[in-house]
């Protein structure tokens, strides 16, 4: 086993932080803070760069805490990348993460405008509580519940997750002994407005292993606007309970007034923002969303109509240049125009925002759960004439390194 004393600095997207070993490489190592003093054992390398986790702190900074999750931290498993940092440390290391993306990946320009929207950059928090409400895992030899090591593929048996709502905790899932086959994917899922099920290959059975109905119910509230959707269990939902109202009132504070408006919804999922905003354009405006997953389209549709929204289109594609150059924005309707988009991790891309933009909608939501495609989405659409109204970052997962952002974005008189 390689292993360096050394100091680290400042953090890095993916959970880690930065440090260098004595060849003068750098290394990301996990289980750091910045400022510490520590043993690395080196677990990759790169031509350019190495990779490696915390062994020994000699000297260790203010905001380290005993680990959330103890069983995680010995058994060196993943999705709890910041178990070991002070909650309010957390906020500060996200904040520092975002903004050093927007630097290395946007440009002066960008991180200008940024900072006048949102001065402080601070991450708003939903509180360090538990809030999982799916939580996947691996069964494992012998019938257990396991979870792979972090950057390997080796599956651990674990006794306990720390994360969970308490409705996952009552189902005491880690002293059951599970039929499936080991290597099996097993996602536990306690929707908010029905009962809790288990999504395993494809199929929905209830937590005593019986085949079931493949949907779920959820709850939404915002104001004093409450939908609820039917969704397949396999389909994506925000993971934490407190996340899809938090969203959908950002996304409402920041567009305001759009009623009369024609709205693209892409990446629309199973319909969380699409209610509100058909509900937000009124009779006179028009709602078109675009999602790729055959079932989420589904339950889209199906919620939209549940609710008596009847100016809406709900198209299922993937979003591509090509798409949205054949569905014309502002032909419907003439009080203005509105782009909402929440992409994958892997951001809009470039030739999606340079579609977005030569539609010229007068406004521009974009969701990102990942800061350096946000980065990349947001420089491309400013070098073509939208500049930052409002943004917000959000801490959903908290003792991960995952954070949400929300920005919005308007037309630049030309």
């Amino acid at each position: 086993m390689q292993t360096e004393l050394i100091e680290l600095g400042g953090p890095a997207h993916g959970g880690y932080c930065v440090g260098r070993l004595a060849s003068g490489k750098v290394v990301m190592v996990r289980g750091g803070l910045p400022g510490e003093t520590v043993e690395v054992e080196v677990t990759s390398e790169r031509s350019k760069v190495a990779y490696g986790r915390v062994v020994r702190v000699k000297t260790a900074s203010a905001d380290r805490v005993a680990h959330i999750w103890p069983e995680g931290e010995a058994k060196d498993l993943g999705g709890v990348e910041l178990g070991h940092v002070a909650y309010p440390a957390q906020l500060r290391w996200k904040r520092d993460v975002v903004r050093d993306a927007i630097r290395r990946n946007g440009s002066p320009e960008l991180l200008e405008q940024l900072d006048q929207a949102h001065p402080g950059w601070e991450v708003e928090s939903l509180g360090p509580e538990p809030g999982r409400t799916r939580v996947s895992f691996t069964v494992s030899e012998g019938g257990g519940l396991g979870m792979y090591e972090a950057a390997a593929h080796n599956v651990h048996t674990v006794r306990s997750f720390p994360l969970m709502v308490p409705e996952l905790v009552d189902l005491d899932l880690f002293r059951r002994h599970w039929e499936f086959a080991p290597g099996t994917r097993l996602r536990v899922i306690a929707p908010s407005s029905s009962a809790p099920v288990l999504f395993v290959e494809g199929q929905t059975f209830s937590v005593d292993g019986e085949p079931t109905t493949s949907r779920v119910r959820e709850t939404v509230s915002v104001g004093d606007r409450t939908f609820t959707y039917r969704i397949f269990a396999g389909s994506f939902w925000q993971t934490d309970r407190r996340a899809p109202a938090t969203l959908a009132a950002a996304l409402l504070d920041a567009i305001g007034g759009v009623e009369g408006f024609e709205v693209w919804e892409l990446y629309s999922g199973s319909g969380l923002f699409s209610l509100f905003l058909a509900h937000a354009v009124g009779a006179k405006g028009r709602l078109t969303t675009v999602e790729g997953d055959g079932p989420a389209t589904k339950s889209a549709a199906y919620n939209l109509a549940k609710a008596g929204f009847e100016q809406v289109e709900v198209r299922r594609g993937n979003v591509s240049p090509q798409l949205l150059h054949d569905l014309p924005l502002g032909q419907m309707v003439s009080a203005g125009t509105l782009v909402v988009a929440d992409p994958p991790r892997s951001g809009l891309g470039k030739a999606v925002a340079r579609a977005i933009c030569q539609q010229n909608p007068d406004l521009v939501a974009l969701f990102s759960c990942d800061p350096v495609s946000c980065a990349r989405d947001l420089e491309t659409m400013r070098q073509l004439g939208y500049r930052v109204k409002t943004w917000r970052a959000f801490d959903l997962f908290p003792y991960t390194s995952h954070v949400e952002s929300l920005c919005l974005l308007s037309a630049q008189v030309r």
